[in-house]
C-alpha cells in the first residue's frame, strides 16, 4: 500500500477518535491544530524524498511543522507548506519596494532567484460546509497562484488538495456517534476546477496556473479509506455520470512529484534539489 493511503487511513483515525473523545469541539480542535493536513505534508514531503530530493532541503523537514519558508510575491508574505529551497543559490535579502507591501518596511530575506528556484507546494483540505465555500475556496487556489506568479514568473508551483466524498455529520458527533452524510460532495466541478489550473508547463503559460496539482477525493466511510485514482473508478462508484470526461488520472498523486520535478528541470538545475 502506497504511503499516501497510510497517511490518508491515520488522518480517519485520528479525526474519528477526536470526535469520539470531544464530539463536534473535538473535530474542530484537531483540525485547528494542523495535526491531520501535516499528515499529508508529510506523504508529499516523504515523495520528494523517494525521488531523490535531499531532506536537507525541505521545508519543514520530514516530521516536522517548523520552520516554514515565507515567500513574498505581489501581493503578500506567506507562509508556504512545503518547499525545496536550492543549493548553490546565494540568499539575498531586500527590503520589499513593490504592491501594498511596498510602505511597510517589511523585508524578504531571500530574494529573486532564490524564490524563484524554490520549489512550492501548498497543501490543502475542506472536510466540512463543502458546497458552502467552494467558490470561496476555488477563488483563493486561483489568487495564491497569481500572488507568486506576478512576481517570479517562471516558478513552479504545486498544489495538492483533499476532499472527502461524503462529509463527517455533525448532527451525531456530541452522541460520539460516527456517521456521514447521505449527500455527495460534487467530485465533478472539482475535477473541473483543478483540471483548468493545472499543468503549467511553460514560463509563459497563464499565471493563475499551477506547475501540477493533485486532487485527492477520499471516501473515509470505508474502515480503510478509498482514494479513487482514475475517472472510471469514480463512475463506476456513481460519482461521476458516465459521461463525463476529464480524467481524473491527470490530477493523480501517484504521478504528482514525478511531474512537477520533470516541469522544475525544464526550467532550472534539478541538482540543486537532490542529494
Amino acid at each position: 500500500m502506497a504511503y499516501i493511503d497510510e497517511q490518508l487511513f491515520r488522518f480517519k483515525t485520528e479525526l474519528e477518535a477526536a470526535i469520539l473523545a470531544g464530539g463536534v469541539k473535538g473535530k474542530e480542535s484537531i483540525i485547528r491544530s494542523s495535526a491531520l493536513i501535516n499528515l499529508i505534508h508529510d506523504a508529499v514531503k516523504y515523495e520528494l524524498i523517494q525521488n531523490g530530493i535531499a531532506p536537507s532541503q525541505i521545508y519543514p523537514h520530514l516530521g516536522e511543522t517548523k520552520p516554514e519558508m515565507k515567500i513574498a510575491g505581489f501581493l503578500k508574505q506567506k507562509d508556504q507548506d512545503v518547499c525545496v529551497a536550492p543549493k548553490n543559490i546565494t540568499q539575498a535579502k531586500r527590503r520589499i519596494s513593490w504592491g501594498p507591501l511596498a510602505n511597510e518596511n517589511v523585508t524578504d530575506i531571500y530574494g529573486e532567484e532564490y524564490t524563484r528556484n524554490t520549489l512550492i507546494i501548498n497543501v490543502r483540505s475542506q472536510m466540512s460546509s463543502i458546497a458552502k465555500n467552494t467558490d470561496t475556496l476555488f477563488e483563493r487556489t486561483f489568487a495564491e497562484a497569481l500572488n507568486l506568479h506576478m512576481m517570479y514568473k517562471d516558478a513552479v508551483l504545486g498544489e495538492v488538495y483533499l476532499i472527502p466524498v461524503y462529509e463527517y455529520d455533525e448532527a451525531t458527533m456530541n452522541e460520539r456517534r460516527i456517521t456521514f452524510k447521505s449527500h455527495q460532495t460534487n467530485v465533478a466541478k472539482y475535477i473541473s476546477f483543478f483540471s483548468a489550473i493545472n499543468g503549467r508547463t511553460d514560463s509563459n503559460d497563464e499565471l493563475y496556473k499551477y506547475g501540477r496539482c493533485t486532487l485527492l477525493i477520499v471516501d473515509f466511510k470505508y474502515e480503510r479509506p478509498v482514494l479513487y485514482r482514475s475517472t472510471s473508478q469514480l463512475i463506476e462508484a456513481g460519482l461521476l455520470p458516465k459521461s463525463f470526461s476529464l480524467p481524473l488520472e491527470a490530477l493523480s498523486f501517484d504521478t504528482f512529484t514525478n511531474d512537477i520535478l520533470t516541469s522544475y528541470a525544464q526550467r532550472f538545475d534539478l541538482n540543486n534539489l537532490k542529494l
